[in-house]
């Protein structure tokens, strides 16, 4: 008897001890993610959060399982060379799994070293048509329409994925109130696109827009999916970001270029002493990929007059997908060609203003 009833015993002994261990793991690790969170969240009170970022604890802990240097080692992965004779199948694979279209792709597949400039890839000659209607303000990129619409206030917080009602701060967002100093006659506007791991990865000019100055912003590298930015907010203020600043024919202009997970850089190519300005000295690579954890700020020299860049002419481009934001000023009345949810292409018209 004692040896059939010897071998149960010792299992459920050892099941207890298991059960004693993980529950004593999961209550440590609780604690001091708990820890953590307060001490971020006195360091950021301290320094008066000027962006007004909500710190939950769901954002904190995307902070934490997605941490910046860890996302840039995973990242790394798609600049490793490939060689020429697999070239082609591991992008024909990569292309699939993604979904991306691969009779708009400039070049050969075996022309790409790496997975990286596949993702940042041209596209063919011809493949997008550009809205030219008087006005109009188009797509500056491939990708799903996340939010759009009207700021009325000062320290305004927007709606980062419209239909989940999750938001963040547009003067956060910019480092600058853009609704300061807003004439009486032009209503301030905004839209937000997510460029998914399929789509073509370059973003162009919205308008004829003219670009004075350009920002670029330290922060993380969280996932800008609507899977993550419909549940917390702020995303797109913490994350790393360029933001360009400048005019079109309505009003003032912004456009910002939004890192995310595993992405490898953003890049400039529409002027380059902007691009190399914003990198900043020391820069392994005179500016064309950051993401580096530097804040920088360039204007273009005095009496240029800044950097025109024609209606959906291309201005750079992302190591993998992203997000773009785009803020600007447009004439009371204008109307929204397009509503949340929708897919755009590039040129697409996206909002149509009374002049």
């Amino acid at each position: 008897l004692q040896s059939r009833w010897c071998g149960p015993r010792v299992t459920l002994s050892s099941m207890w001890w298991v059960y004693q261990g993980v529950s004593f793991t999961v209550v440590l690790a609780a604690a001091t993610a708990e820890w953590q969170y307060q001490r971020f969240w006195k360091q950021i009170a301290a320094a008066g959060n000027p962006a007004e970022i909500g710190f939950t604890r769901l954002l904190f802990l995307l902070c934490l399982l997605f941490d910046r240097e860890r996302m840039h080692l995973v990242a790394s992965i798609c600049d490793t060379q490939l060689p020429k004779l697999i070239r082609v199948p591991v992008l024909w694979v990569v292309s699939t799994v993604m979904g991306c279209d691969l009779s708009e792709v400039k070049g050969a597949l075996d022309s790409f070293p790496t997975i990286g400039d596949f993702f940042s890839r041209e596209l063919r000659e011809g493949s997008r048509q550009i809205d030219a209607a008087p006005g109009a303000v188009v797509s500056p990129a491939d990708a799903r329409v996340l939010a759009a619409g009207c700021v009325s206030n000062l320290n305004a917080r927007v709606a980062q994925v419209q239909v989940k009602g999750t938001t963040f701060s547009l003067p956060g967002l910019l480092g600058t109130d853009p609704f300061i100093d807003l004439p009486k006659d032009r209503e301030l506007m905004y839209f937000a696109l997510h460029l998914g791991p399929g789509d073509y990865h370059r973003f162009h000019a919205p308008a004829s827009f003219t670009v004075e100055s350009g920002r670029r912003f330290s922060g993380e590298g969280l996932p800008v999916s609507p899977l993550v930015t419909g549940r917390a907010n702020d995303v797109f203020s913490v994350n790393e970001r360029v933001v360009l600043s400048g005019s079109w024919s309505g009003g003032r202009m912004h456009l910002v270029a939004v890192g995310a997970a595993h992405v490898r850089g953003i890049f400039l190519e529409f002027d380059p002493h902007l691009a190399k300005a914003m990198a900043g000295s020391g820069a392994p690579t005179d500016g064309a990929y950051y993401l580096d954890g530097r804040v920088t700020t360039a204007e273009l020299p005095k009496g240029a007059g800044g950097v025109t860049a024609s209606s959906g002419s291309m201005m750079g481009g992302f190591r993998l997908g992203s997000a773009v934001v785009c803020v600007f000023e447009a004439p009371v009345g204008s109307m929204w060609k397009v509503k949340a949810g929708e897919r755009v292409k590039v040129g697409q018209q996206i909002l149509s203003s009374c002049e």
